[in-house]
C-alpha cells in the first residue's frame, strides 16, 4: 500500500549520495567494534580483582525488579505477537536476554546443594523461555520479510 513503508533513520542507515555508508554509522558500528574489543581485557580485571563475596543492602530490591521487567517484556511480547505486530522482536530479543542473564546469575550467586539445584532447574526453564521469545522473533520476521506489518494491513503477495 502507498504510505504505508517506514524507513530507517536516513542519518544512520541510508546511503550518502555516492553509495557509501553514512559516517554516523560508520562512527557506530567502530564504537561498538572497540567497545567488543575494550570489554574482554576489563571481564578479564574483574574476574582477577573483585571480592569472592559482597554484601548488597538492596539484594531483594535488585532481583524483584529483574523479575518485575522481565515478566512486563512478556507481556509486551505477548501483546504485540498476538497482534501480528513485527515490532514484538524488540521486547522478544530484550526479553531473552534478560532471561539469559537472570538465568546466569542465579547459578553463579546460588550456593552449592538445595539453592544450587533449585538454581540449575529454573535455569532450563528460564533458557527455555529465552529460546522461546527468540523462535517467535525468526517466525514473525522469516513470515514478514518485505518489511514492517502495520495493523490493519496483509503483504501482498509477491511483494519484496
Amino acid at each position: 500500500m502507498p504510505g504505508t513503508e517506514r524507513k530507517g533513520s536516513p542519518m544512520l542507515f541510508g546511503k550518502a549520495p555516492d553509495g557509501a555508508a553514512r559516517p554516523a554509522f560508520r562512527w557506530l558500528v567502530r564504537l561498538i567494534a572497540v567497545s567488543a574489543v575494550v570489554l574482554v581485557p576489563w571481564a578479564a580485571y574483574l574476574a582477577v580483582s573483585l571480592p569472592a563475596s559482597v554484601s548488597a543492602r538492596h539484594w531483594p530490591v535488585a532481583w524483584a525488579g529483574l523479575d518485575v521487567v522481565i515478566a512486563a517484556g512478556l507481556a509486551a511480547t505477548a501483546w504485540l505477537a498476538v497482534r501480528r505486530d513485527r515490532r514484538m522482536a524488540f521486547p522478544a530479543v530484550a526479553t531473552a536476554t534478560l532471561l539469559l542473564v537472570d538465568a546466569w546469575f542465579d547459578v553463579c550467586t546460588a550456593p552449592a546443594g538445595g539453592p544450587l539445584v533449585m538454581a540449575l532447574a529454573d535455569m532450563c526453564a528460564e533458557v527455555a523461555e529465552a529460546a522461546g521469545c527468540l523462535a517467535l522473533t525468526a517466525a514473525v520476521w522469516r513470515a514478514f520479510p518485505c518489511g514492517p506489518v502495520l495493523q490493519g494491513t496483509v503483504p501482498r503477495a509477491g511483494a519484496r
